[in-house]
């Protein structure tokens, strides 16, 4: 292939030529007057011809340098055009996936990487909300929610995490209360996760157990689990979660679990999708991987809970 010239110097003399100045040029491409001065030199050096006649200041196109701007300014205007097009086809290609901040944080921003490595080509945006209504289940478009999968016209497919629940407090607030089941829970501080009346956790949990819920009307109350948390570990008082979730919290003592009782709650994470999407290569395959995730997440933390 002939050599061609250096990109930025044929950058530098198009900016010179279309604003008639050096000045203007190495404003408009972030450089000093003389870097452009020197680009343009060494271009006139390498082509053995004069592009513009130097008048102190003031610069004029040759007879020459009119000509390679026109040619040139059309060949950069081309390589733009191309450069927007494949970033366009790029951003395209991108998989929209709208999850809940604890979700994203605790569990899949440490998995995403090893997704990335082993499919660069697909890029993954995450949007975090917090919301369970499906406004976002887009064509395009993948949500990991939370509830029970019962969404009209959504595609939901349960993920084997998130539906061993368990309380769980600071080490000091354990100390100081005597808990050995449920029911002891009953007239201690609880604090609740819901972004309604009607959906705390804390329902579920007490008719599992045959108990009578307590009035939670005044009971702290956290839109978002990582919040619910950092309350818990801080004394505030007993806080029912996803055990899955604060693993890590749990291994180094911030948390304890307030009593041994477990169960498994009716609902849990689901990835869900707008009919259709699943013909999306994209999703397909971030769809498949997140279900391999899962499962070996089961396995690894959920069964351990279970038998211990």
């Amino acid at each position: 292939m002939e050599r061609l010239p250096s990109l930025n110097a044929v950058r530098s003399f198009v900016a010179a030529a279309r604003l008639q100045s050096f000045t203007a040029a190495a404003l408009e491409l972030h450089v000093t007057q003389g870097a452009v001065s020197r680009m343009v030199q060494a271009l006139e050096q390498e082509l053995g011809l004069q592009l513009f006649n130097r008048n102190g200041r003031f610069i004029t196109l040759t007879q020459a340098g009119q000509g390679y701007y026109k040619e040139v300014s059309h060949a950069l205007e081309l390589i733009a055009t191309a450069t927007r097009k494949i970033q366009q086809a790029e951003r395209a290609q991108a998989l929209q996936l709208v999850v809940n901040s604890a979700f994203a944080i605790r569990w899949l921003m440490p998995r995403l990487p090893a997704f990335q490595r082993k499919h660069p080509n697909i890029d993954v945006h995450i949007l975090s909300s917090e919301a369970e209504s499906g406004a976002h289940a887009e064509t395009s478009q993948l949500t990991i929610r939370y509830g029970k999968g019962n969404w009209p016209g959504i595609s939901a497919e349960a993920l084997p995490v998130g539906t061993l629940m368990g309380v769980v407090c600071s080490p000091e607030l354990k100390a100081a209360k005597t808990l050995n089941s449920p029911a002891d829970l009953l007239g201690r501080p609880l604090l609740t996760h819901t972004s309604s009346a009607d959906t705390s956790f804390w329902a579920e949990y007490f008719t599992h157990y045959g108990l009578a819920q307590p009035d939670l009307a005044l009971a702290p109350r956290f839109h978002q689990l990582l919040l619910l948390a950092e309350a818990a570990m801080g004394g505030m008082g007993f806080a029912l979660v996803p055990l899955f979730l604060f693993q890590a919290e749990l291994n180094s003592g911030r948390l304890v679990q307030a009593i041994n009782q477990t169960f498994t709650s009716a609902r849990g994470y689901y990835v869900t999708h707008a009919s259709g999407a699943a013909h999306d290569h994209k999703v397909h395959v971030f769809k498949q991987w997140l279900m391999r995730e899962a499962e070996d997440c089961y396995q690894q933390t959920e069964a351990i809970w279970q038998t211990a």
